[in-house]
């Protein structure tokens, strides 16, 4: 790889500086689609959605490649196609689920649980009893709204800084703290109910 492409790809202010050719859109695919797809997986918590999703997500941003204009880092703008991707597939589910109830559409049952990561524990006690806490952990994520759920997820699971949520959201960075706030509120209040 010559010295040009490569300084363009690990220089974050170069980065936003230069327009997204084709050869440079598969290098920055490369680097960024692991951290897209827990993204997407961590939000939608299943593999096979995870996977489409991430593939959309990086057909839309080839598509648009030549509009962006470097506002912001191009790990942000591609991260912001995958939480609207998120939500767009989500107001979809939503919308299939009470066309079905109401027996506009005989699309088929929604899918089987949601795959959980692999776990490799010696004993069987002990993989029952992570998959329990994983559970619940998932179960206390589910209560939150959707807003607080992203925040949270993009913070402590993907250790983003809350000026990159903000920007990455699209809100002002005191509406990303007080959404952080109020979801580790509900998730602390949670915790101490059940251990009561």
């Amino acid at each position: 790889m010559d010295t040009v492409l490569t300084t363009a790809l690990t220089s974050p202010a170069t980065e936003v500086a230069q327009e997204i050719s084709a050869d440079r859109f598969d290098d920055i695919m490369r680097r960024h689609q692991r951290r897209v797809y827990r993204v997407i997986y961590l939000l939608v918590r299943d593999a096979d959605t995870a996977d489409t999703l991430t593939q959309e997500c990086f057909l839309r941003a080839y598509q648009k490649r030549t509009s962006f204009r470097g506002e912001s880092k191009v790990e942000t703008w591609i991260l912001r196609i995958a939480v609207n991707l998120v939500r767009d597939q989500g107001k979809s589910r939503r919308a299939s689920f009470w066309k079905r109830l109401v027996g506009l559409d005989d699309g088929e049952s929604p899918g089987a649980e949601p795959r959980q990561f692999p776990a490799r524990e010696p004993s069987a006690e002990r993989t029952l009893l992570a998959r329990e806490e994983l559970e619940a952990v998932w179960n206390a994520l589910s209560s939150l709204s959707s807003q607080q759920r992203t925040i949270f997820i993009l913070r402590y699971e993907e250790e983003m800084p809350l000026a990159q949520i903000a920007e990455l959201l699209e809100v002002k960075i005191g509406t990303v703290k007080t959404q952080l706030s109020r979801a580790t509120g509900k998730l602390r209040e949670m915790k101490e109910r059940q251990w009561r």
